[in-house]
């Protein structure tokens, strides 16, 4: 029996052949959580330490198509569902699935990143993503954290995208796309697919722009405002509704 931390040598060999030789096979080498050395052509589903990949191709590093096909319909509610939550474009999210995994749910990077929108595992920790091959929490986790650079970086989208892929504070300490070419390759894709260089933010709705409350505090003074008061007295809410209950 092979102690932890070894593997025979001759399966090894075998593997990587076979990756090598196998079209499109790839091979996955880390430590299991039992600090075991690990090699399969199946990706892990939990975390792992130092992962290796023989045979595998991002998909941003391959001749990019004149057409990105849509995403599979079953992930089209899930990408609308956080789209709306986290006030994203839809079109953008499908557009950067397409360049990070090309719809793989199972999908792992050279550098250890994971599932259809590729977290890398400390940052799906702290979004709170647990199973990041799991299409809907990886879809919540990323379009989170694509919003959470919009944010950061003025709704700047090469910017946020350059974020997404070299890392937040990198690019917020030079202030521009690092100068890698794995960054710039990846702006390009998602920027080319999504059709625009920039995602408008979202707009407030007719009814939250004309939305306004009226009502008559303690000593007599009418108050408008886009606010809503909660904590009314009796009096002042019948000043505020009209007689069926409703705003004057």
């Amino acid at each position: 029996m092979a102690r932890r931390g070894l593997v025979l040598p001759g399966l090894v060999l075998f593997l990587i052949g076979f990756a090598s030789s196998s079209p499109g096979q790839t091979l996955y080498s880390y430590i299991d959580q039992y600090g075991v050395r690990t090699f399969t052509n199946i990706p892990p589903t939990t975390p792992v330490k130092d992962m290796t990949i023989t045979g595998a191709q991002l998909e941003w590093q391959r001749e990019p198509s004149n057409t990105a096909p849509a995403g599979p319909i079953s992930l089209d509610p899930i990408i609308e569902k956080y789209a709306r939550e986290y006030q994203v474009d839809p079109d953008l999210i499908r557009s950067m699935i397409r360049t990070e995994s090309g719809f793989d749910p199972r999908a792992i990077s050279p550098k250890g990143a994971q599932g259809l929108m590729q977290l890398m595992p400390a940052t799906a920790e702290r979004l709170g993503v647990r199973n990041p091959f799991d299409p809907e929490q990886n879809i919540r986790g990323g379009t989170q954290h694509i919003r959470s650079l919009l944010d950061a970086f003025g709704n700047d989208l090469k910017l946020s995208l350059a974020a997404y892929n070299a890392g937040e504070n990198l690019v917020q300490k030079i202030g521009r796309i690092p100068n890698y070419r794995e960054t710039h390759d990846y702006v390009r894709l998602v920027t080319q697919r999504y059709g625009r260089n920039t995602m408008t933010p979202p707009q407030a709705t007719a009814s939250q722009e004309t939305q306004a409350y009226r009502f008559v505090d303690r000593d007599g003074v009418v108050n408008l405002t886009n606010v809503p008061r909660f904590r009314l007295s009796e009096e002042e809410m019948l000043r505020l509704l009209g007689p069926q209950g409703t705003q004057k």
